[in-house]
């Protein structure tokens, strides 16, 4: 079997992958032996996913639904091999990331690395063992009589490695400090004794779980030196000095604006930032190298008995990241339904055993509960100590909505008029495009605007002002410009939003990009209404006992707040009707502008007009539903 690093780090994920990469791969011949592990070899290779028996139409119909999930039983599509629109949308943008690094690396270290877009011009380096070829591709190299220097670009920014420290006897330390160039991690256990050298083992653990923000990084890389080692030594060659570097976009730098023949021209910004980079990984892959033999033995002996278990989920799925194992939906199938366990509020926190002493509480982990079986909302009611998930539990049994209008009454009389309910859409290119961005910079390039001059009087059409960029070129500006032409506050009024956080913090940006209009815009922000913080009861509602944090409850929003999920309890309106349907497909038409033949573009074009619109007139409906509601309580009551 040939294993790539990246196959290489699903395989490790869980004991089942390997079979049901296997039947994927094998559709037409499968080799998947049993589920349960526990029989004797002479057993395993009679039984074919069966729980119960052996028999040959048991083992055809397991096999069967397996491969319904994951293709098309008419067309044949995979099912599994779902497309990134994201990724898409900044292919080639990755790939100049990969060129500018190598090109930054070559600046730092002096010397000519071997880089190339195509993977298969890259240096590669493979070992094989028991029958199976381990091999991985490596960005950018270098090599001479005595050393070898491996360094792995990733587009991801500097931020979470530069904030991971820690704070001993209220002083700070950082785990990662600049030297000459290149960013070195420091040992800090051998700095303390005691409970403060276990309390930075413990920070270092972070570092050295591959599921955690830096640590799937680190975790990448020390794959790659697992083959790397295990490769030379295969041959006899690993005398040399190997040094291992991870090279990712510095989050501190920012764009000048300056364009050389039409290309972006970064160089070190004016606080000395480069746009790269690198760090030192020499001391944290060889700590990972045990966990890395270790699972490679494991791969191996799943690879000779093909087995299916039960009861192995956890965050080795990454359910709901972009990285989520590509079988995650057949093996939660049965969670992965209406009413799921998963719907709860604040998962981590939801479900533990009860005590006398509430803050030795012991919290139980969403995923073991469903290992054992507990998949629905309804099974889990024993574990349920927090008011608002006990909520979400009356809500679903008895088939109920909660409401508690008295605080939404209370909280929308915050609101005056005229009304601005106000989206933007933004474009977070990993390579800052414009003056004063830094790497995935949410830059704005699309608003929706809708008036509400007076209570329950605003046309959708008629009512509605937008800006869209009709291409890739800096605009800013004029969005700003139309923007405070079409929100007139100087008698007052209210900016309504949905999750205030991202339009504040635009707001803020451009204000300080383009300091003229730096007035105008802080007024806008400081009228800003959050009508998301209605319903999650935090726009000025002080929690009442015995009631949960949240105003507005409803089963059809299956544990989420999000607009989408909002909008159809207060309107008959669906994003599903929309040729543009959510933000990563207005990210993708927006970067695909330039590249459309002129009947796509001008579809296009409209397709995300009406999409920023919707989130506009999703706000007006949803505001609208909650006064009638409220209307109708004071009528009733009269």
């Amino acid at each position: 079997m040939n294993i790539s690093k990246t196959l290489f780090k699903n395989l490790s994920r869980c004991h089942n992958f390997m079979a049901l990469y296997d039947l994927y791969i094998n559709r037409s011949f499968h080799d998947i032996k049993a589920i349960n592990t526990k029989k004797k070899s002479t057993e395993i290779m009679k039984d074919i996913f069966l729980l119960n028996n052996n028999l040959f139409d048991k083992k055809k119909e397991k096999i069967e639904e397996l491969l319904s999930e994951m293709f098309d039983e008419n067309t044949g599509e995979d099912l599994l091999n779902l497309k990134s629109d994201q990724l898409e949308a900044f292919a080639s943008t990755f790939t100049e990331v990969e060129r500018l690094a190598s090109l930054y690396i070559e600046q730092v270290f002096k010397q000519p690395v071997l880089a190339a877009v195509n993977t298969y011009e890259q240096k590669k380096y493979a070992y094989k063992e028991e029958g199976n070829t381990f091999y991985c591709y490596l960005d950018c190299y270098f090599e001479d009589e005595k050393n070898i220097q491996i360094f792995e670009v990733k587009a991801t920014t500097s931020k979470k490695f530069d904030d991971f420290g820690i704070t001993i006897n209220k002083k700070h330390y950082d785990f990662f400090t600049f030297n000459n160039g290149i960013m070195e991690y420091q040992d800090l256990t051998t700095k303390f004794t005691g409970k403060d050298q276990e309390k930075v083992k413990q920070k270092v653990q972070t570092l050295l779980d591959k599921f955690s923000d830096c640590g799937k990084y680190i975790y990448d890389i020390s794959v790659e030196r697992h083959i790397i080692e295990n490769s030379l030594k295969k041959v006899g060659a690993l005398h040399k000095n190997i040094s291992y570097y991870l090279v990712v976009l510095n989050a501190n730098y920012t764009f000048s604006g300056v364009y050389k023949e039409g290309a972006p021209c970064y160089d070190i910004d004016k606080n000395g930032e480069a746009l790269f980079k690198i760090y030192d990984m020499d001391f944290l892959t060889s700590a990972y190298q045990p966990l890395i033999e270790n699972e490679k033995k494991e791969i191996i002996k799943n690879s000779q008995f093909l087995t299916l278990e039960d009861s192995i989920l956890g965050k080795c799925c990454e359910y709901k990241k972009t990285t989520a194992c590509k079988f995650h939906k057949i093996c939660m199938k049965e969670v992965l339904q209406d009413g799921s366990i998963l719907e709860y509020f604040k998962k981590q926190y939801a479900f533990s055993i009860p005590t006398i002493y509430p803050k030795k509480r012991q919290y139980l982990d969403v995923y073991d509960l469903i290992n054992q079986g507990y998949h629905k909302i309804d099974d889990v009611r024993p574990y349920l100590t927090k008011m608002d998930n006990i909520v979400q539990y009356e809500c679903y049994v008895n088939q109920k909505i909660y409401i508690d209008l008295v605080r939404i009454n209370k909280a929308l009389e915050g609101i005056s008029y005229p009304i601005y309910y106000l989206d933007f859409e933004s474009y977070n290119s990993p390579l800052p495009r414009f003056k004063g961005e830094h790497p995935y910079t949410q830059s704005l390039f699309q608003y929706s605007l809708h008036l509400e001059k007076e209570p329950n009087i605003c046309d959708l059409v008629k009512d509605h002002h937008e800006f869209l960029a009709k291409d890739h070129y800096d605009h800013r500006l004029e969005l700003i410009e139309h923007l405070i032409q079409d929100i007139d506050l100087t008698k007052g009024g209210s900016v309504i939003v949905y999750n205030k956080s991202f339009e504040k913090t635009r707001l803020k940006e451009l204000s300080y990009i383009f300091p003229q209009y730096k007035k105008e815009l802080d007024d806008i922000n400081n009228h800003i209404f959050d009508l998301l913080e209605v319903l999650k009861g935090t726009k000025n509602l002080d929690k009442l006992p015995n009631h949960p944090s949240f105003t507005y409850y409803n089963n059809k929003m299956h544990g989420s707040f999000s607009i989408k999920k909002v909008l159809p309890l207060f309107s008959n309106l669906s994003y599903n009707d929309l040729e543009v349907k959510n933000g990563t497909e207005a990210i993708l038409a927006y970067g695909m502008l330039p590249y459309y033949t002129k009947k796509e573009y001008e579809e296009k074009y409209l397709a995300l007009s009406f999409y920023c619109r919707q989130d506009t007139w999703a706000m007006v409906e949803i505001l609208k539903g909650l006064r009638q509601m409220i209307d109708k309580k004071i009528n009733l009551n009269d």
